[in-house]
């Protein structure tokens, strides 16, 4: 080792800020490896993190905190001691990928800085004589509670589940002096991330002052820090898409209370039509249908020229089958004065592709008399944030009505809510089936071609 690369060594060792800025690289997925930024906000955020023990960073999405936390940590691994440092993450995927961002920091140091790895697994970096261990765990609710960690940086702790019991395992263990720092955005005012950012005492700005009474520290970076996202343009772009409520939670780290309606962004004033809708046969018709359990629903939705969706009739059926439900749709149509030729598609849900006793499936009854269908596996949540994003948009944009006609639908609105401590709408199987058919729909809008037949693939989630 030359003398020169002596000093960097010590020059690295004594600041984490020069150790990152100097010789840390990331990855970004479309620039590739890339030297790590000198942005003041991260600066900050290296100097709170040096100065606190407990350190909470609530944040808006994509300001590199993940980076700049994986990289401080294999600082503190390299060259403050041997010890056990931890990462937790919300599942095993993301656990992994944490691992792999500081197998990437290190494997692009210069080689004279570079430590010998007795382990390099996809849980553990294990760096031979200095006695130091990175481990990334999962969440589970004992989890960590084997360990006495150095140091522990937890990602995304509004998001992980078992929370409570993941901080009664650790709580005991830093208590002998590990440093520890969660970060997330906000997931909300439920959970333990908000009660801690919401109810802490802490001071929030810059020029911290430990405060007796609170056990965490505030650092809160909000995407104006950013140099490259000041700008409406920015702001717009990244929106797109996105209702007001997602936003105020990814973006400005809103930790407001909300409904646990699904759909609290509808409003009878906004949404609904002062008079029934005519349909259009010269503008885009469509259908969206779930077939439920012997309760299919089906909506019409018409758009206009300027994009916006109004959904303009709707059926319910109760104790029905599918023909019942096919001579449903073709007495609606004749009511409004179209035929098949008119609709664009008609979607649905992917699990009506899988055979019943009879050997056909729904889709199968359908497609054989002239339906139209459409359908393709897809998330919860996407396709609620898609709806609500056409209800009320960043912008306040309303896209999404509906005709007085749609009774159920309209009451539906107003009784759709989140299952107690889960992260998806309750099946009540009142309302669940007018707002499964809105979601097909909206799940299958962008796509540009009818996916394939194809039964429900096992696990699937609708």
């Amino acid at each position: 080792m030359t003398a020169l690369q002596l000093q960097d060594i010590l020059r690295a060792a004594q600041d984490p800020w020069v150790f990152l800025t100097e010789f840390v690289r990331t990855q970004d997925p479309v620039r590739g490896i890339l030297p790590f930024p000198r942005y003041p906000y991260l600066e900050r955020l290296v100097r709170a993190h040096q100065s606190s023990r407990f350190l909470l960073v609530p944040k808006s999405r994509q300001m590199m905190v993940t980076w700049t936390m994986v990289a401080c940590t294999l600082w503190r691994a390299m060259f403050r001691g041997p010890g056990v440092h931890l990462f937790l993450s919300r599942n095993e995927r993301c656990a992994e990928e944490l691992i792999a961002r500081a197998r990437l920091i290190l494997d692009h140091l210069p080689a004279f800085m570079q430590p010998h790895l007795n382990t390099a697994s996809r849980e553990e970096l294990a760096m031979g004589t200095l006695g130091s261990r990175i481990l990334s765990l999962p969440a589970s609710p004992n989890g960590p509670r084997m360990y006495s960690p150095t140091s522990v940086f937890w990602d995304e702790v509004a998001f992980t589940p078992y929370d409570e019991y993941i901080w009664s395992a650790l709580k005991p263990a830093l208590d002998s002096g590990g440093t520890f720092v969660g970060v997330s955005s906000s997931g909300g005012a439920a959970g333990l991330f908000a009660q801690w950012v919401v109810g802490s005492e802490a001071p929030r700005d810059s020029s911290f002052i430990p405060h007796p009474s609170s056990l965490f520290r505030i650092h809160s970076i909000h995407y104006s820090d950013h140099p490259d996202k000041k700008t409406e343009t920015w702001k717009s772009e990244a929106a797109r898409g996105m209702s007001q409520a997602r936003w105020d939670q990814e973006q400005e780290i809103s930790f407001e209370a909300r409904s646990d309606l699904v759909y609290g962004e509808f409003d009878a004033q906004r949404h609904i039509l002062p008079a029934e809708w005519t349909a259009r046969p010269d503008w885009e018709i469509y259908r969206a249908i779930d077939f439920g359990y012997r309760d299919p629903f089906v909506l019409w939705l018409q758009r206009t020229p300027e994009g916006e969706i109004v959904v303009f009739n709707e059926w319910a059926g109760e104790d029905r089958t599918t023909e019942d439900m096919l001579a449903a749709i073709r007495n609606t149509d004749l009511a409004h004065r179209i035929s098949e030729p008119d609709v664009s598609w008609s979607a649905c849900d992917p699990a009506g592709a899988a055979a019943q006793d009879a050997g056909l499936s729904p889709v199968d009854v359908l497609r054989s008399k002239g339906i139209k269908l459409r359908y393709r596996a897809s998330r919860i949540i996407p396709g609620i944030e898609r709806v609500k994003s056409m209800l009320c948009d960043v912008g306040g944009r309303v896209r999404l009505r509906v005709s007085p006609r749609c009774r159920k639908l309209i009451g539906d609105f107003g009784r759709y809510r989140w299952a107690a401590g889960d992260d998806e709408p309750l099946k009540d199987g009142v309302c669940d089936h007018s707002m499964d058919a809105l979601r097909y729909f909206f799940v299958n809008l962008e796509s540009q071609e009818e996916l394939p037949f194809a039964s429900r693939m096992a696990g699937m989630r609708r």
